[in-house]
Formats: C-alpha cells, sequence, structure tokens
C-alpha cells in the first residue's frame, strides 16, 4: 500500500507538468510562458519549507496519521483547484495541496525502517522502479489529459481519488506503528548528534548538486533534439523517457551490487558514467550516439541516485528527520536547475545545459571522494560499537 501511495503521489504530480504552458493558456487564457515558470517555482519553493515541517511532526506523531492528514488536505485543495476562477485561485489552492501532499514524502524513509537494513537496497531500488514507471505512464496520461474540454474538471476526480485512497489507508495500515523504531534509534545515537548534523549538511550539499545537474537538461531537451536533430514532437519525448526506462531495467542490479560496504565505489562509478554521458550528449552531432548517451545515462542515473540514498540510510540514525531534510535540498536543487539551464543556453546554446551538468557531477564526485565519504567513517564506526554492544 506505501508502495502504491508513492506511485499515485508521483503519477499525479507529473501528469500534467510537461503541459503547464498549454494547460493555463487552455484554461485561464495565460499565455506568457513566464507564469509558467513562477507557478513551478512557487510549487518546488512550497515543498522545500514543507517537507522539513512534517518530518520535525513524525517525531510526535505517527507517520501514518501525518499521511491521513495530508490526504484529507490533497482531497479540498484539489477540489478547490477544480473550481478555481482565475489563475490567482489555482495557485493558492496549489500551494496549501502540495502542503499537504509533502506528507507523502515520509513513505520512503519509513519503508526504510519497515524493511530493516538486510532489504534496504531492495527497498531503494524497488522505489526508483515504481518512481520512474509513474513518471512513463503520468507523462503518457498527461497527453490525453490536456486535449480534455475542461481538464479542471480532472481535479474532482482525483479528490475522490485521495478520499478512497485514505479508506483504504486506514484498513491496510491500522496496524502500523512508527514510534518504536524511532525512539530506540534515536537514544544509540544521543552522543553523536553534532556529528549527524555534519554529515546531513554533507551530504544535503551533495544531493543539491546532483539534483542541480541532472534537472538542467530537463527544460530544453526537446527544444535541443528537434532544433539540432530534427526530430519530430513524438520522437523527442520518446528520447526523454528513455532515462525513465532505463531505471526500471536497472532495478535488479541495484538490488544485487549496492550493499552497505560497496555503496562508495558504486556512487563513483555511477556518477562518473553519468559525467561522460551528459557531456556526450552534449557535444554529439549524431542521433545513434546520442540515443546511446540517454541509455547509459538513465541506467547509471538510477544506480547513482540509490547508491546517494542508500549511503544516507545506512549513515543516518534517524531516517525520517534526515531523509526530509535532505529532500529540501533536493527540491532546491530543482529550483536553481532551471536557472542554470536559461542561463547557459543564452550565453552559449541549447547543447551547453548538458555539458555543464556533466561538468557539476564531475566536481561533485570529486568533492564527495574527499568529504563526505571520507568524514562519515569514524560516525558509522561509533555507531556500529553502541549497537553490537
Amino acid at each position: 500500500m506505501l508502495f502504491f501511495l508513492i506511485f499515485y503521489f508521483v503519477y499525479a504530480d507529473v501528469a500534467l507538468s510537461p503541459f503547464y504552458p498549454q494547460f493555463f493558456n487552455k484554461v485561464f487564457g495565460i499565455e506568457d510562458l513566464e507564469y509558467t515558470a513562477f507557478y513551478i517555482f512557487i510549487a518546488r519553493l512550497t515543498v522545500v519549507i514543507a517537507v522539513p515541517i512534517w518530518g520535525l511532526l513524525s517525531k510526535y506523531f505517527e507517520v501514518k496519521y501525518l499521511l491521513y492528514v495530508g490526504q484529507w488536505v490533497s482531497a479540498v485543495m484539489m477540489v478547490g483547484m477544480a473550481g478555481a476562477l482565475n489563475e490567482q485561485q489555482f495557485l493558492l489552492f496549489t500551494i496549501l495541496l502540495l502542503i499537504g501532499k509533502s506528507s507523502f514524502f515520509l513513505i520512503y524513509p519509513l519503508l526504510i525502517e519497515l524493511n530493516g537494513q538486510g532489504k534496504r537496497s531492495a527497498v531503494v531500488g524497488m522505489y526508483h522502479m515504481i518512481f520512474h514507471g509513474a513518471i512513463i505512464l503520468g507523462t503518457l496520461s498527461g497527453a490525453w489529459i490536456i486535449r480534455l474540454d475542461d481538464p479542471l474538471l480532472l481535479f474532482y476526480g482525483l479528490a475522490g481519488v485521495e478520499v478512497i485512497l485514505w479508506l483504504i489507508c486506514c484498513l491496510t495500515l491500522r496496524k502500523l506503528s512508527s514510534r518504536k523504531k524511532v525512539v530506540l534509534k534515536r537514544e544509540s545515537v544521543h552522543s553523536t548528534t553534532s556529528k549527524q548534523v555534519y554529515f546531513v549538511l554533507l551530504i544535503g550539499l551533495v544531493i543539491f548538486a546532483f539534483h542541480t545537474a541532472n534537472n538542467m537538461i530537463r527544460p530544453y531537451f526537446t527544444t535541443y533534439t528537434i532544433n539540432d536533430f530534427q526530430l519530430s514532437i513524438v520522437e523527442s519525448s520518446i528520447l526523454f523517457m528513455v532515462p525513465s526506462a532505463m531505471a526500471i531495467i536497472a532495478y535488479p542490479v541495484i538490488r544485487k551490487v549496492c550493499s552497505q560496504e560497496k555503496v562508495p565505489f558504486v556512487f563513483a562509478l555511477a556518477l562518473a558514467v553519468l559525467s561522460i554521458s551528459l557531456i556526450l550528449q552534449g557535444v554529439t552531432t549524431s542521433f545513434i550516439v546520442l540515443a546511446i548517451g540517454r541509455i547509459f545515462y538513465g541506467f547509471f542515473l538510477a544506480i547513482a541516485q540509490s547508491a546517494l540514498e542508500l549511503y544516507l540510510f545506512n549513515k543516518s540514525s534517524n531516517h525520517m528527520q534526515v531523509y526530509t531534510v535532505a529532500s529540501s535540498f533536493q527540491n532546491a536543487g530543482l529550483l536553481v536547475a532551471p536557472l542554470l539551464a536559461s542561463t547557459s543556453v543564452i550565453s552559449y546554446n541549447l547543447a551547453a545545459p548538458f555539458v555543464f551538468a556533466g561538468a557539476i557531477c564531475l566536481l561533485t564526485l570529486i568533492v564527495a571522494r574527499l568529504t563526505l565519504f571520507k568524514e562519515a567513517k569514524p560516525l558509522v564506526q561509533k555507531i556500529d560499537v553502541k549497537e553490537v554492544g
């Protein structure tokens, strides 16, 4: 049920996101593309602020109850979005919706805690397989949704789905408890709080750079492939979704190679290949090379992100709070990425975001090897000794 909630969360978020300019034009008559950029900026900023608050609340309340609150907030706000009379009302209801929806970021660390260390790589791999599967289906659905006579009616249906999911969650999660494990882990690492904060800041910066780089290439990808490679919109869309398909294929590899002791090496190797594939996509003039670059990029993107998240979970004592703070760094990267992408395109060309993204990944790899993987080791050894004792 928790995995299904993740699928629904990503699917609903992705369905309209590639088509916001067409959506605002059709529903509210807005032709200015800057409004779409403003809308996305406000949405992401809301998530950056809201997610750590839910993480803090998880220290005092059961996660399942926080999810229930988030579901009801989402249902009510979707009804408001469906009845919005103008873009200002729609934006207001979107902000309130995302405040509620941000509670869903607690599901991932909850799954990690429920399954234990032995199944951690399997959970992370499954998460990314479901995440990217939802992206593919959401993108395909969005192309159909935008053609509806009144796309706003969709939000009434999504509100109904939220209420149904809440009822199902009440039945399936009634015996679920997240309090006991959190308390035990808090006690076991009480003396390492300052090192935990330092570790979270380090990995947060790595996560920020990683997601900044890998989201720089998204805003102008279709424009780049259509203009420089003479692809059709359909062909460009398919090429855009190739990495998500490769992330699903990477699932068994993630389960096999991402053991606790191998994670630093796996992350370094995957990020190195990722950097090369990004630069390759930016400098090539061959469609075959571009397609091969997309394949390698998607496969190793999933492995690198999974390894980074596993490292975070393996080295942290309180998964809820650490992951929600890390998610804010991730969403901050999503805020910065479009700005860097547009600046590079204006200053150079449509291929520039790929080259700069590859360079950022290489720099991230060097910084991570010199700081994150080096500094986190003493902390882990102390935790392991206490837990064994």
